[in-house]
């Protein structure tokens, strides 16, 4: 999973109009699998945390659970000076905490809640009514949580629906992959959101499938190096200050 930098201006104005607008629960969901919502979650937890607010990120996703993966490669390999995550579940335990599954990561500054794959787990958090109670139990604990669901797409037995999380939610944030998600799940989503009454915040537009006209310049510049090597480093330094160039195509 690729990480975001919390000081990015696109997750300051995400994060400005939902837990800087004193929401206490965010959904982060998208119209289909693998559009970013794990970097967008994490990236946004972490500017919430460095306005102190106490904050707990939730992994709903079943189907790709990226958080849960992370966790695991630290039980695996874990940094020799820093504690694994089983390490600091165990520290957890004797502190009366072994129930929650909430996992303290004091070195980011955060807590996170990876998904279960206890199936009545799973089946309790698919009732809104439910996972409604869930919530207000960690909300006496915790200022805000961040929710990373699945796709809206991904509708199984397995899976917690990202419709009832985003229901629940005081909003939701759509990831769209620019140049890849087909126009109509991007529609079937939102008309879904609709449906449950979803709170839409707005929508964020990933755009790493969708390089902007100076980098498709620049990328094809290169194809010339070979015949004249300092014409082209000329050009692209001269690209690189032209503002407009810097849009997405």
């Amino acid at each position: 999973m690729i990480t975001l930098p919390s000081h990015y201006a696109e997750v300051e104005a995400v994060y400005s109009q939902t837990l800087g607008a004193n929401y206490r629960t965010i959904a982060i969901t998208s119209a289909a699998p693998s559009e970013g919502k794990s970097t967008l979650a994490e990236a946004l937890v972490k500017r919430a945390q460095a306005s102190d607010k106490k904050v707990l990120l939730v992994e709903l996703n079943t189907f790709n659970p990226v958080l849960k993966s992370r966790l695991q490669e630290a039980v695996n390999a874990p940094m020799p000076t820093q504690k694994s995550a089983s390490q600091v579940a165990q520290s957890q335990a004797a502190q009366g905490q072994v129930n929650t599954g909430i996992i303290n990561l004091n070195e980011q500054g955060y807590s996170v809640l990876p998904v279960s794959n206890d199936a009545m787990t799973i089946k309790k958090y698919r009732e809104a009514s439910l996972l409604i109670e869930a919530i207000n139990q960690w909300l006496s604990e915790f200022d805000c949580i961040v929710f990373d669901t699945a796709s809206l797409a991904m509708l199984n037995q397995h899976n917690i629906p990202a419709c009832t999380v985003c229901q629940v939610c005081d909003g939701a944030i759509m990831v769209v992959e620019a140049g890849k998600t087909p126009a109509n799940l991007i529609e079937e989503g939102i008309e879904k959101l609709v449906a449950k009454q979803v709170n839409i915040v707005g929508t964020v537009v990933n755009d790493k499938s969708n390089p902007s006209l100076l980098d498709e310049m620049i990328r094809e510049s290169h194809k010339l190096d070979a015949w004249l090597p300092k014409m082209m480093s000329k050009l692209r330094a001269k690209l690189a200050n032209v503002v407009m160039l810097n849009v997405a195509v």
